[in-house]
């Protein structure tokens, strides 16, 4: 979101106005309104009076003629021409468009912002969680099923690090869920239910219908193992799930190939599952890292429907760690 500072003239100078974000902290969802604000009370002195009050509070409902406006507010056309025009100038509204009507053009107007506040010399309040620098459009619309008025709709399933399954494995890359929670969290509120669960957990109260976000590949995860037939680029069973097969056949064994993936839940089509899964710990780690850290990266362009990416870990920094992700594969869905 770009936020940027305006100049406006008031009286024979000219006044910095900045653009603010104004957020109610006990609202449930997360939302905020754009405002403009300045330290001086004049640069907004053409929405004090009860005219200017007024004629915003019509253009709240949408853009509009002046002409419908005075109407509406049983005031003289001219006179409320001129307090339009105040208002356009401190930067209030501004004109969006025009029609002709009886042969004449007619301008029409709308709101600039959400409204409008006057700042103190304060230094405010620190609310890092609200810092939309770190938000990526890109990670919302991909978990958009999981976001549902400002809380988290389903569960993040890590395997069990207890032996299971039928080759008795131990999941090591449960942790590595974290990252994901923190990114996740930018969008939601604290959920009141702890919503990881083990995927041992899932199977036994019959959770599977519900939207997953399924961490770990089918070594360690069990539900990744179920889902695996359903995705469209999926785990090789030969080997010990030895390697993953894209939709042309093609096949990754790098101990650092990871897949990302959504489709409809084959338990449940009305929701999701998503799958961040590689075919090692160090390989989940770096499907995390694409889906967290790399988003407007590795999930566009995501339209809606199915979705699956091939990428490989990178060291970029040499100090033996993935830190980045490469893309290897985006499946023609």
């Amino acid at each position: 979101m770009t936020m940027q500072n305006n100049l406006i003239m008031v009286g024979s100078g000219l006044v910095v106005v900045r653009r603010r974000l104004l957020v109610d902290p006990s609202s449930k969802e997360l939302r905020a309104k754009k405002v403009i604000a300045s330290d001086s009370p004049e640069s907004f002195s053409a929405a004090f009076s009860a005219l200017g009050h007024a004629i915003l509070s019509a253009l709240s409902n949408g853009p509009d003629h002046p002409s419908n406006v005075a109407r509406k507010l049983h005031r003289y056309h001219q006179t409320v021409y001129y307090h339009m025009h105040r208002l356009e100038r401190a930067g209030l509204i501004k004109k969006v468009g025009h029609e002709e009507i009886r042969g004449g053009r007619a301008n029409k107007y709308a709101l600039t912002t959400d409204g409008y506040a006057v700042e103190f010399g304060v230094g405010g309040e620190a609310l890092p969680s609200l810092f939309t620098g770190t938000r990526s459009e890109s990670l919302r619309a991909f978990f958009k099923e999981f976001l549902q008025g400002g809380q988290f709709n389903g569960w993040i399933v890590v395997g069990s690090p207890e032996p299971h399954g039928p080759n008795r494995t131990q999941s090591r890359d449960g942790h590595y869920a974290v990252q994901l929670g923190f990114a996740l969290g930018q969008f939601v509120n604290l959920p009141r239910v702890f919503p990881v669960k083990l995927e041992v957990d899932i199977k036994s109260e019959k959770l599977e219908g519900s939207n997953l976000v399924i961490v770990g590949g089918p070594r360690t995860n069990t539900i990744s193992a179920e889902l695996n037939p359903h995705l469209p680029v999926r785990f090789s069973e030969e080997n010990f799930w030895g390697a993953i097969v894209d939709d042309t056949g093609k096949r990754y064994f790098s101990e650092l190939d990871a897949l990302v993936a959504k489709v409809r839940n084959p338990w449940s089509s009305s929701n999701v599952c998503t799958i961040a899964a590689g075919l090692t710990g160090a390989a989940t780690k770096a499907a995390i890292i694409g889906v967290t850290n790399l988003a407007e990266q590795v999930l566009e362009p995501y339209g809606g429907k199915d979705f699956a990416i091939v990428l490989r870990g990178v060291d970029l920094d040499g100090d033996g760690k993935v830190d980045s992700v490469e893309v290897l594969h985006r499946a023609r869905l």
